[in-house]
């Protein structure tokens, strides 16, 4: 039985290894660039902002203040009611608020959706259209730099995600995941062409796109792997821009990170199962995107296969242990081996991270230090995120309260 196990173990490792190289083997002519620009591109920011009269003006006057200028009456606030506080403070600055007429769809696809049909009910069009959460807070040369990827023929491009609470361990560590997205799918995927995991916000979608949708058709829990699949099974070119800078606020506490964390994992498992056979089917057409195809379809399948491989492995150990008939003591002294193992493991790992965006992150040296004894057991932590997600059936979007930070 302990061999039955170390075979499993030593064929998870492979097939980790086997998935890994599949996803950033290099494959030339991944992505083609629209031709259809103009010189001097309209562009419009939506924002999705339910009860955001804490964070929005931040994010209004970040807009105000950029280095490339876009009217604020083409800044669209969209809201649930008249009465929220938020729509007085989006009137001081000149925004325009759409409030929304169908609240059915608690999510922020559907407010996209709304937002956009109203657009399109009112002949307004633009040539891209930024999406923005509420507490986000753009550098004043994100726009001038998205709009040189716009130029470029990109019909997705994503700004670079940073962070504008990194003050506290979970708040740093919930960043991190971005940035691990980043420097692990995004980096290497826009050298080889490929298209990128789009995350959330700091994005636009380009007009062409959003005019033969007539609407915004991504309403899943996490919207924005919804995209980033469409994207690459229907052949939209996307960008990473590094250059173009937001800062968006993560969880504070551990238990909203949960929240945050069970809704992307039962949104990207759902997702995924959806997309694995148009994924497959497209392959087979021998595309001239076949890489990207790849790198989407087995997205997070070396991950899991490695920690499957490591809990072979485990059991293993175990087995062996009870054939030679070890007492207690050999047991704990097998599970200490193994969590000190995987902690200094994921502490490598962290480390990598943050010394290669050593130079970007918005936290203090201080707070580096932290994080890196910290994050290897955030990362641990989704083990039990993941078990939540299995046994709990109606996992929605829930709101997360906000805190007062100044990224300046």
């Amino acid at each position: 039985m302990s061999l039955f196990f170390l075979i499993l173990s030593l064929i998870s490792f492979f097939l980790s290894i086997l998935f890994f190289f599949f996803m950033h083997g290099k494959r030339k002519k991944n992505q083609y660039v629209l031709e259809d620009t103009v010189s001097k591109p309209k562009f419009t920011i939506l924002i999705p902002a339910r009860d955001e009269s804490q964070v929005i003006s931040t994010l209004l006057e970040s807009i105000k203040t950029q280095t490339r200028k876009i009217p604020m009456k083409d800044v669209y606030v969209i809201v649930e009611k008249d009465s929220d506080p938020t729509v007085l403070i989006c009137e001081k600055y000149g925004a325009s608020v759409i409030i929304r007429k169908h609240l059915d769809g608690q999510s922020k696809g559907y407010a996209l959706k709304e937002a956009i049909e109203f657009l399109k009910e009112h002949q307004f069009f633009y040539d891209a259209y930024f999406i923005f959460d509420a507490d986000n807070v753009m550098d004043k040369n994100y726009l001038k730099e998205m709009e040189t990827d716009y130029k470029k023929g990109y019909g997705i491009s994503m700004g670079y995600r940073n962070f504008k609470n990194g003050q506290s361990l979970v708040s740093t560590s919930a960043g991190l995941t971005y940035t691990m997205i980043n420097t692990l799918i995004n980096r290497p995927g826009i050298k080889d062409k490929k298209n990128i995991m789009v995350m959330g916000t700091g994005f636009y979608i380009h007009g062409k796109y959003i005019k033969e949708w007539g609407t915004f058709p991504f309403h899943s829990l996490t919207e924005d792997v919804e995209i980033s699949y469409y994207a690459t099974l229907h052949g939209i070119s996307t960008n990473y821009n590094e250059k173009a800078q937001f800062y968006d606020e993560q969880p504070e506490k551990f238990h909203q990170s949960v929240l945050q964390r069970k809704r992307w994992i039962r949104g990207y498992f759902s997702n995924l199962f959806s997309y694995i056979p148009k994924f497959r089917k497209k392959i087979l057409e021998h595309p001239w995107n076949v890489g990207s195809l790849y790198s989407m379809m087995y997205g997070i399948f070396p991950v899991l296969f490695f920690v499957l491989g490591l809990l072979m492995a485990l059991c293993s150990c175990v087995v062996s242990l009870i054939q030679k008939h070890v007492g207690v003591m050999g047991y704990v002294l097998v599970f200490g081996m193994f969590l000190i193992t995987l902690y200094f493991s994921l502490l490598f790992f962290t480390f990598l991270l943050i010394y290669l965006d050593r130079e970007k992150l918005n936290i203090s040296r201080s707070m580096k230090f932290w994080a890196l004894l910290y994050h290897p057991f955030f990362l641990m932590s989704y083990v039990y995120v993941f078990i939540l997600t299995l046994f709990q059936k109606d996992i929605k979007w829930e709101r997360i309260d906000h805190s007062i930070t100044d990224i300046s």
